[in-house]
């Protein structure tokens, strides 16, 4: 590894260790002294564990990447590439209405083979009221599907059916060109009800509790400190699947696991932005993920426009790169992520935006500050106190202290940072209790409506109570509309009224630096649906 001027040593006693600082692929003794086949093990972490492992409940990142290798839907996407999956062909109608799924031969981890009627079952559990999952609405193109979420029907009419055990029928309520891409993701994962309805709540909180369908199976799960994954035998393709077991560890400081990736804990590890410059042989990848400062528009100066508006102006995204990860990320001044698809090209390459300079613009905002101020009948900016919420990491506390500098010296406002455990941002969060907080987004496929759709005034994701017809109205029609260029064209014009109402401060895209142990191979990473991709890992 080629450093400059960091050296970064920790004893393997003082680390959390699931190898003991073994190599990976190191040999192991039998009692007869005899060399036993080389076990290939991928050791990574997360900052974070993972919320649940239930299916239809997945909710987040790190569910979503552990959901990937332990489940496989109808299709899979890598890369942004749809692959067949559990499906090895389809058909879809003309209207691109109907889809028709022919699955495989293919077994779940107790040798039982999937059916189609197990598909049928998750799409129903995942929008059953009953379910109570807050991602039912990314089964919205299925026909009937948000009447189903919201009790107005049962169950039973929503679009899928099960033929016999080797077909299933999808009807959607609008032509959906995304709708390959969210088939891949864990929300429509085979699930079989008897497994469900055997172990109650508890089905997906133990190896042992559950059967997977995908090329890894849950060996153990030891909640806030590690996730063991091992190769499922039972695997359709399990013949192309090299490693044998991936260890997990949660280690929510940077430093600590880049420190156990130096001391040979670890085989993989995103670099701190603050150490970043040490480490000429990082590799550069964009995570997808954008940071925004979240805006509980209900009451106060943030229910005003102009106000909002004041903020986007007033803050140089330029200057809060510099200072909050040494412009290793990307200032954001548009919502939607220009890397996602748009009709032939990327999104951003086929509708250009830059919703606010980077650099900021202070008169613009003064001039927004002071039509807001009259409207709110407030004399003194200095009068003006809000509280920004925020994590209590130190990533996120650096990011905070660098958003209340800019926008006081800008704006002569006073801003308050609230910093909290992240269990307790995030539920004050879902229930706005809040007024503006450091929140963020990573897009489930490569599509503009992943962003868009948040934002709709019946959307569970709305935590903002941010409210326009007009954008509802966009969305509607871009649903409904069977041209991909009136599409996206809708879209962009969705994107744009957002911003030009102020629903939320841009700030960054993220931009990560990794280092993976050179005996490891196959390892990927892309921008949405998962955040690392070791399914084609191997181990010298």
């Amino acid at each position: 590894m080629k450093k400059k001027g960091l050296a970064v040593l920790i004893s393997c006693a003082l680390c959390l260790s699931l190898a003991a600082c073994s190599t990976p692929g190191s040999k192991k003794a039998s009692n007869e002294g005899t060399e036993e086949k080389k076990e290939k093990v991928f050791r990574y972490s997360m900052k974070a564990d993972v919320t649940t492992l239930d299916p239809q409940k997945s909710n987040e990142l790190q569910s979503a990447t552990i959901g990937y290798h332990i489940g496989e839907g109808l299709t899979r996407s890598e890369n942004g590439e749809v692959h067949e999956g559990i499906a090895e062909k389809w058909e879809v109608s003309e209207d691109g209405l109907t889809y028709t799924f022919h699955l495989r031969d293919a077994k779940y981890s107790d040798g039982e083979q999937i059916k189609a009627a197990d598909f049928e079952y998750a799409m129903k559990r995942v929008v059953d009221p009953k379910t109570a999952s807050t991602f039912a609405f990314i089964a919205k193109p299925l026909k009937n599907a948000d009447a189903v979420t919201s009790g107005e029907m049962g169950v039973e009419e929503l679009g899928v059916e099960a033929v016999d055990d080797k077909t299933l029928v999808c009807t959607l309520g609008f032509p959906a060109p995304y709708f390959l891409q969210i088939l891949s993701m864990p929300q429509f994962y085979p699930t079989r009800q008897d497994v469900v309805e055997k172990n109650g709540d508890e089905f997906a909180l133990n190896g042992g509790n559950n059967v997977y369908s995908g090329p890894f199976v849950l060996k153990e799960w030891k909640q806030n400190d590690r996730i063991i994954l091992e190769k499922n035998p039972e695997y359709w393709n399990a013949e192309d699947i090299k490693l044998d077991k991936v260890e997990i560890l949660i280690v929510s400081d940077e430093n600590t696991a880049l420190a156990m990736y130096e001391s040979g804990e670890l085989d993989y590890v995103n670099v701190p932005t603050d150490v970043v410059e040490n480490y000429e042989d990082a590799e550069f990848y964009k995570s997808g993920a954008e940071d925004f400062i979240k805006i509980n528009t209900s009451d106060g100066p943030l229910a005003n426009k102009n106000f909002r508006l004041a903020l986007n102006y007033g803050l140089n995204r330029e200057e809060f790169i510099k200072l909050s990860t040494n412009g290793v990320w990307e200032p954001a001044t548009r919502f939607v992520l220009p890397d996602v698809g748009g009709v032939e090209k990327t999104f951003g390459e086929e509708y250009p935006y830059e919703a606010f300079p980077t650099a900021g613009d202070k008169e613009k905002a003064k001039e927004y500050l002071s039509i807001a101020m009259k409207e709110l009948g407030i004399a003194n900016a200095s009068d003006i106190s809000l509280e920004l919420l925020t994590s209590d990491d130190e990533r996120t506390k650096k990011e905070a202290e660098v958003i209340q500098a800019l926008l006081q010296e800008a704006l002569g406002i006073k801003i308050n940072v609230n910093l909290v455990p992240r269990a307790d941002r995030l539920s004050r969060e879902d229930t706005g209790d809040y007024q503006m907080v450091v929140s963020g987004i990573q897009p489930d496929y490569p599509d503009p409506i992943s962003f868009l759709e948040s934002w709709e005034t019946t959307s569970p994701y709305n935590h903002t109570n941010y409210s326009n017809e007009q954008y509802d109205a966009l969305l509607q029609k871009a649903y409904k509309t069977g041209d991909a260029q009136e599409r996206m064209d809708t879209l962009a014009e969705a994107e744009k009224l957002f911003m030009e109402d102020g629903g939320l401060v841009p700030l960054q895209y993220r931009r990560n630096a990794k280092l993976v142990n050179p005996n490891v191979t196959g390892i990927s990473n892309y921008f949405c649906g998962y955040d690392i991709n070791f399914i084609h890992g191997d181990v010298k």
